[in-house]
């Protein structure tokens, strides 16, 4: 059993002690010299009550300043009032003051140690903070200097591709090379984007814009990183020109494509469905599959940063958890909302976002 935590806690608990006996002790000293010169009784009781005002500064949490109001109301009493060195009253009106004067010792300690709280909650905070700007820099400079290389392996491993057939056995090695570069390159971006967003840095430039061609277009790059998967799409009829940021939106679709892919084996149907809701004020956006789902357990957790699901496959190409937090930085961004869902028709996971139809300035 580890007696350091009550060994520091009765250590604590002392210090108290020791320092409330001092701050009385003081108290009644400078209350005796205001007494020899003649000064009211008023001020020696504000003395208390500066001694009790001192004592919550040092200390944390309402019971000790309860406990230093009570202290310097009987110090009070003991010192100052006949009988002397005698907690009995002789003057009854004397109760009236020990009332007041115990009420405004409490009020004080108690606004005392909520200042103090406060400021040490802003303290914490501003640490956070701090903290949280430097790993997003550390961050961001990483990401900047992995861009150029990454544009290298991938431009060269494009060029081998090109220079080589497929029964070739050089191939496959391009081939693993331009997918794992490309998936490095993703996750740079998100990781910029993301450093961005959060520092108020990334400008969101919206313009009308053709959700099939939004969609074309994340399809096109996600089939670079799984040429043998099949994502069927299901389009409203009529042409939808949604305010956006065409790269971020296009990003949002292609995270949530690749998390279903990883999450799914290739006998796992994807799903793309696109529909104006039934106020026709917004546009939903879902991405599904016939996977296991995700557990309820993780549900809540699922758009927090580095969180990573607990049931992936053992196969699967691990992620750090950025794409679904960039996902709803963007989509917030926007003015829209994402949240995760198991599929209500089956097995499966169901990740909806919405855009709204009209551009809010």
């Amino acid at each position: 059993m580890n007696k350091k935590p009550y060994k520091n806690r009765f250590l604590g608990i002392l210090r108290q002690f020791l320092l409330l006996t001092l701050l009385m002790a003081a108290a009644s000293v400078v209350g005796y010299v205001f007494r020899h010169f003649g000064f009211p009784e008023t001020n020696i009781v504000i003395v208390y009550l500066l001694a009790v005002m001192i004592f919550s500064c040092f200390t944390t949490g309402y019971i000790p300043g309860i406990l230093a109001s009570i202290s310097g109301t009987l110090a009070y009493n003991y010192f100052f009032t006949r009988p002397f060195f005698s907690l009995s009253v002789y003057d009854l009106s004397y109760l009236i003051t020990f009332v007041v004067m115990t009420a405004i010792a409490l009020i004080a300690s108690t606004m005392t140690s909520r200042v103090r709280q406060s400021a040490l909650e802003a303290q914490r905070r501003a640490a956070e903070t701090a903290q949280e700007r430097y790993r997003a820099n550390l961050l961001r400079s990483i990401s900047h200097d992995l861009r150029t290389p990454l544009a290298g392996i991938i431009g060269a491993s494009e060029m081998l591709m090109s220079m080589s057939t497929a029964d070739d056995p050089r191939y496959p090695l391009a081939e693993g090379i331009h997918k794992d570069a490309d998936w490095l390159h993703s996750l740079v971006e998100n990781i910029l984007n993301l450093t961005r967003l959060q520092d108020g840095q990334l400008a969101i430039r919206k313009e009308p814009e053709v959700v099939d061609e939004i969609i074309e277009s994340a399809l096109s790059h996600i089939q670079l990183r799984y040429p043998d998967r099949e994502i069927t799409v299901v389009l409203p009829e009529d042409l939808l020109f949604v305010p956006m940021d065409a790269r971020l939106i296009d990003q949002v679709l292609v995270n949530l494509l690749d998390n279903a892919l990883k999450h799914t084996t290739p006998d796992n149907s994807i799903d793309i469905l696109v529909q104006k809701d039934d106020a026709g004020n917004q546009v939903l956006f879902k991405v599904r599959d016939n996977g296991p789902g995700i557990p309820e357990t993780e549900l809540p957790n699922i758009f927090q940063a580095f969180y990573t699901r607990q049931n992936s496959r053992g196969d699967a190409q691990r992620g750090i958890g950025l794409g679904l937090t960039i996902c709803e930085a963007i989509v917030n961004a926007h003015g829209g909302h994402i949240y995760a869902a198991n599929r209500s028709d089956g097995p499966g996971a169901e990740f909806t976002f919405t855009l709204p139809l009209e551009d809010k300035k």
